[in-house]
C-alpha cells in the first residue's frame, strides 16, 4: 500500500514539474520571440508611449505698406508626409490621391523609389484638406501644421519684399534683411503619439511661441502699382532690356515706390530666375550722363564762379581736350548758363567745370552720395564708382561734369536730387515707415538752390529736352540723360541708357522720381522720349493722391521765396 501511495506522489510531482517546465519554456520562448524576432514591434510600442517634444512654429510677421496694406502674409497650411516602412498595403494611395489632387499610381511610384525613412508628399495643403487626410487614419501617414508665405501684390512689390524658402526663411529683399525680426522664435510642447504618428495627448504646454513682429514700410502701394505699371509699359514699348524707377518723398527720405523690370511673381517659384529677381534700382550701375549737369552748374553757382545769366560760348558745337572731342547735338553758339542745362550742352558744361579746381566737383558729388551705397542696406546693393581727384586730368574733369567716368544706381540718383528739394541738404533714404535716417548733409547754399530750380523747370518747358514730363496744373523740373553703354572695352554706338530725374511741384519741391531705361531697341531712345513720360504718368497721380495744391497759375509764375 505504501508503494502505491509513493508512486502516486511521484506521478503528481512529475506532472507539476512538467507543467512548470512548460510554463517556463513558454515564457522564455515568448521573451526570445519578442526581444529577438519582434524587436521592431517592441520599438513601435515603446515609441507609442514615449513622450515627444513637438515644435510649435512661430507665425512670421506681416510686411505692410505705409497704410497697413499687406505685402507679405503667412497663411496656415499643412505638410503631408509618409513613412514607407509602416504602410500595410496599397490602399493608402487610392484614399489619399483625390485629396492631394494627384494620381494614386504617381504616389506609389514616389514611395517605391525612395530609400528614405520619411518623405513629404505635399508641403502645402489647406487646413480643411489636412483634416480630411487625418480622418483617414492611415498607418505611416503624418500631417504637420505650418505656415506658408503669400504675397498679395505679387510681382508689383517682389523686388522690395523678396521671398522666403520652403522652410519660411528669408532669401531675398526685406524678407532676408529682417528675417530675425519677422521670424520670431518657435515654441515647443510635450506630446504623446499613437502608432499612426498622430498626436493623441498633450502632456504639457512647454515653451511658449514668440511670434514674429510686423514690418511697416514707407512704400505706398497705390504709388507702387502706378510706378510699376508705367515702367513696365515704357520698357515694353521701347523693347528695352530692363528698367528702374524710384519715387521718394524728398523731405523725409522715405521711398514711396521702387520698381524694376523685368520682374517676377514671388508666389511662383518657377519665375525666380537670377535675371528676374535682380533688384535693378540698387544693383545695376550706369554712367548717368546729363542728370549730373545740374550738380556741375550748382557747384559753380555756389562758389560764385558763374551766374544763371553768364554767357558760355559753345561754338562750333565741339570742344577738343587732350585729343578727345566733346560734342553737342548741334552748335548752340553763345548761350547762358541756364540754357546750358535746358539744351543739355556737353561743351557748355565742360567749360563751366574747367573753371573749377579739379577736386571741387568730385567732392560735391561724393557728399551727395554718388558712388556710395545708400543707408538702405538692401541685399545686392552696388556701391558704384567715383574717380579719385588725384588722377584727374582735364578730360576727366570735363567728362565727369556731364556724367561720364562715374557709375551710380538709380537709387543713388534719386537720393542725390533730394538736395534740390531740401534747400541744399541731401536727405538719406529709408524704406521703413517713420524710419530713422542719418542727419541731412549740407551740399549747397539755399540761394544756389533758389537759382537752380528755375533752370530745372526750363528743361521741362518749351525749348527744353523733357517737355513730355509736364503734368496738368503743376510746374515740374528735372533733367534728362542719354548715355552710350560701355561694352567690351569701348562705348557701343547703338546701346544706350536713357534716364530722367524730376521734381514736383517745382514751386516747393517735395517728390523726386528717377527713371532709367536700359538699352532701348526702339527708334526713340532719348531720355526725354521714353523716361520722362513715366515721370509725368506717375507724378500726376502723386499730386492728386497727396492733395498737393496746383502751382501752375500762369506762365510767368516765379519760384516761391524760401523762408
Amino acid at each position: 500500500m505504501s508503494k502505491v501511495r509513493q508512486a502516486a506522489k511521484s506521478w503528481r510531482l512529475w506532472l507539476i514539474c512538467c507543467i512548470f517546465s512548460a510554463v517556463l519554456a513558454g515564457v522564455v520562448s515568448r521573451l526570445v520571440w519578442l526581444h529577438v524576432i519582434e524587436t521592431r514591434s517592441l520599438q513601435d510600442i515603446g515609441d507609442e508611449i514615449t513622450i515627444r517634444i513637438q515644435p510649435i512654429p512661430s507665425y512670421r510677421g506681416m510686411i505692410t505698406d505705409r497704410s497697413g496694406r499687406p505685402l507679405a502674409i503667412s497663411t496656415p497650411v499643412a505638410a503631408v508626409g509618409i513613412r514607407p516602412d509602416r504602410l500595410l498595403d496599397d490602399k493608402w494611395s487610392n484614399a489619399l490621391a483625390p485629396l492631394l489632387k494627384t494620381d494614386a499610381e504617381v504616389l506609389r511610384e514616389r514611395v517605391d523609389k525612395t530609400r528614405l525613412p520619411f518623405i513629404y508628399l505635399s508641403r502645402y495643403v489647406t487646413p480643411e484638406t489636412a483634416n480630411l487626410i487625418e480622418s483617414l487614419s492611415l498607418d505611416g501617414l503624418e500631417v504637420s501644421r505650418q505656415f506658408r508665405r503669400f504675397y498679395p501684390s505679387g510681382e508689383v512689390t517682389s523686388h522690395i519684399v523678396g521671398f522666403t524658402d520652403i522652410e519660411d526663411r528669408g532669401q531675398e529683399g526685406l524678407e532676408l534683411i529682417f528675417d530675425t525680426w519677422l521670424s520670431g522664435r518657435d515654441g515647443r510642447r510635450h506630446i504623446l503619439k499613437n502608432r499612426r504618428a498622430n498626436v493623441f495627448r498633450y502632456v504639457s504646454a512647454g515653451k511658449e511661441v514668440d511670434q514674429g513682429k510686423d514690418l511697416k514700410l514707407s512704400i505706398d502701394l497705390r504709388l507702387q502699382y502706378l510706378t510699376y505699371r508705367a515702367l513696365k509699359e515704357a520698357v515694353t514699348q521701347a523693347r528695352a532690356v530692363g528698367g528702374s524707377a524710384v519715387l521718394i518723398d524728398a523731405w523725409s527720405g522715405e521711398i514711396l515706390a521702387c520698381a524694376g523690370q523685368p520682374s517676377f511673381n514671388p508666389n511662383d517659384m518657377t519665375s525666380r530666375t537670377p535675371e528676374r529677381i535682380r533688384n535693378r534700382p540698387i544693383t545695376d550701375l550706369m554712367e548717368p550722363g546729363s542728370p549730373i549737369k545740374p550738380f556741375t552748374v550748382a557747384t559753380a553757382l555756389d562758389l560764385g564762379v558763374v551766374e544763371p545769366t553768364t554767357e558760355i560760348d559753345t561754338s562750333p558745337g565741339k570742344l577738343m581736350i587732350q585729343d578727345h572731342v566733346i560734342s553737342d547735338l548741334k552748335n548752340y553758339g553763345i548761350i547762358s548758363v541756364s540754357e546750358v542745362i535746358s539744351k543739355s550742352s556737353n561743351v557748355g558744361t565742360s567749360k563751366i567745370a574747367l573753371m573749377l579746381e579739379p577736386h571741387i566737383l568730385r567732392d560735391r558729388l561724393a557728399i551727395l552720395g554718388l558712388g556710395s551705397q545708400t543707408p538702405l542696406g538692401l541685399p545686392g546693393e552696388a556701391e558704384g564708382y567715383l574717380p579719385p581727384a588725384s588722377i584727374f586730368k582735364q578730360m576727366d574733369q570735363a567728362a565727369l561734369s556731364y556724367g561720364y567716368t562715374l557709375s551710380v544706381t538709380t537709387m543713388q540718383l534719386a537720393q542725390a536730387y533730394s538736395v534740390f528739394a531740401n534747400k541744399g541738404y541731401v536727405q538719406p533714404l529709408t524704406i521703413l515707415a517713420d524710419g530713422m535716417t542719418s542727419a541731412p548733409r549740407k551740399v549747397f547754399k539755399k540761394e544756389t538752390i533758389r537759382q537752380i530750380l528755375p533752370i530745372l523747370q526750363s528743361v521741362t518747358e518749351n525749348g527744353g529736352t523733357a517737355k513730355t514730363a509736364q503734368i496738368p496744373m503743376y510746374h515740374v523740373g528735372g533733367k534728362t540723360g542719354t548715355t552710350m553703354k560701355y561694352s567690351a572695352g569701348s562705348y557701343a554706338s547703338q546701346k544706350y541708357v536713357s534716364t530722367f530725374v524730376g521734381l514736383a511741384p517745382i514751386s516747393n519741391p517735395r517728390f523726386v522720381m528717377a527713371i532709367t531705361i536700359d538699352d532701348p531697341q526702339s527708334q526713340q531712345y532719348f531720355g526725354g522720349q521714353i523716361a520722362a513720360p513715366v515721370f509725368a504718368d506717375v507724378m500726376d497721380d502723386v499730386m492728386r493722391i497727396y492733395d498737393i495744391p496746383p502751382d501752375k497759375i500762369d506762365s510767368k509764375m516765379l519760384i516761391r521765396e524760401f523762408k
